[in-house]
């Protein structure tokens, strides 16, 4: 599992930070700050999916593992280990 999220932190900032945003620190809150919402997730599963490289699991796909680069690192690192 590439610990490097750094496209990943791009594509957010780029689709979903508040405009002007130009850093995404590992604990920056996603989901409570409203930065991303649940067709957000799914857009982000796509990119994960496709660009990464890595299938996420059906119950991996919940907002809590979506909070921050720090959740989503985690939940990477899980699916990756399967």
């Amino acid at each position: 599992m590439p610990a490097d999220l750094t496209k990943l932190r791009d594509h957010i900032l780029k689709r979903f930070a508040p405009r002007g945003t130009q850093r995404l620190d590992d604990g920056t809150s996603l989901v409570k700050s409203g930065w991303i919402d649940s067709f957000a997730i799914v857009e982000l599963v796509a990119f994960v999916e496709n660009e990464m490289g890595v299938r996420l699991p059906d119950a991996e796909v919940v907002p809590e593992h979506f909070e921050s680069l720090a959740s989503i690192r985690a939940m990477l690192e899980r699916a990756a280990s399967r």
